[in-house]
């Protein structure tokens, strides 16, 4: 009885099921209709000379992430991705600690979408005084 007892404890204390399975970290990947290079700047950290579609891995977490496109010619352009409710957290049960490590870890969210459009538009040259 003792034996059973503890592994169904050890059980529990070692399970996160949303940070084993899905992780801390998920890829995303973005599309555009340019064909030159832009530079990317998702939560601070720029990325640049990306071509599209570009696939990334951004963290998860309960803040969205923000992303701001940047391409010579075009307007900037940003892109906000939400994030929603991960549904593996829900394997943790009654596991109070295993909810703990996927809130610590941001695994008990997950974006919205895995893929996101980026809709460029040209700079207009200024018009001519009359």
């Amino acid at each position: 009885m003792k034996r059973i007892c503890l592994l169904l404890c050890t059980a529990l204390a070692m399970s996160s099921c949303a940070t084993i399975f899905c992780g801390s970290k998920t890829r995303v990947t973005f599309e555009s209709a340019i064909d030159r290079p832009a530079t990317l700047t998702i939560d601070g950290r720029r990325h640049t000379n990306v071509t599209f579609p570009y696939t990334t891995k951004i963290r998860r977490g309960f803040d969205e992430t923000v992303v701001k496109a940047e391409a010579e010619g075009y307007t900037t352009e940003t892109v906000i991705i939400y994030k929603s409710f991960n549904a593996v957290s829900v394997l943790n049960l009654c596991d109070v600690l295993g909810w703990g490590i996927d809130a610590a870890t941001g695994a008990l969210m997950k974006p919205e979408f895995r893929f996101y459009q980026i809709d460029f538009r040209p700079i207009e040259p200024a018009e001519s005084a009359r």
